[in-house]
């Protein structure tokens, strides 16, 4: 009988050692887990803060004139990149003068500051009096100066006029274009009667 004893004491020390083994193991395994973790800073910086949808944000220079406006129907703010994505913006522009151009587009991004706003595909931008469109894939607009500019082709139009050109900048407060690259023209003749 203290044979049979033995033997089944010696079970239950071999199947609680099994258990504390096992218990172990597995504490081992979760601390290797846990310890190997670590945030991805790159990772991390494309995580956004915040994400507006229907946002209209306005801009205000130092005298506290308001001199940009944006409508976007969605907005994601990046801080660790200091990004704003745009969808589908429109931008209200108001120069020196306080005429208002508006500019549109499929996307677009703003710096921290709202001094850097670009937009792009299908650029829009429409100038208040002389009623010209000017169209490009990608436009640049910094604030502080009024300046908005674009590297790539442009098409200038005043129907029944238009204007192509590579490059092109404009000084919103000076009323001054400048085109650069194969600029080239159509500009109609007036039929005498």
């Amino acid at each position: 009988m203290t044979e049979s004893r033995s033997f089944v004491t010696l079970q239950r020390l071999v199947l609680a050692g099994l258990i504390l083994a096992l218990g172990g193991l597995l504490a081992w395994f979760d601390w290797q887990a846990d310890s190997g973790h670590t945030i991805d800073p790159d990772a991390r910086a494309e995580e956004p803060g915040h994400v507006v949808d229907n946002a209209v944000l306005t801009l205000y220079d130092q005298q506290g004139d308001r001199h940009q406006r944006l409508t976007v129907k969605k907005l994601t703010h990046t801080p660790q990149r200091q990004t704003t994505q745009l969808e589908s913006p429109r931008a209200l522009l108001v120069d020196s003068q306080q005429r208002e151009w508006h500019a549109s587009a499929q996307q677009g991004h703003i710096d921290n500051q709202g001094e850097h706003l670009v937009l792009r595909g299908n650029v829009r931008l429409r100038e208040p009096q002389e009623t010209w469109l000017l169209t490009t894939q990608r436009l640049d607009y910094h604030s502080a100066e009024a300046h908005a500019f674009s590297n790539r082709p442009v098409m200038l139009e005043q129907p029944p006029q238009s204007i192509q050109a590579q490059r092109m900048d404009l000084w919103l407060n000076e009323d001054r274009m400048q085109l650069a690259g194969q600029v080239r023209g159509y500009h109609p003749t007036e039929m005498a009667p």
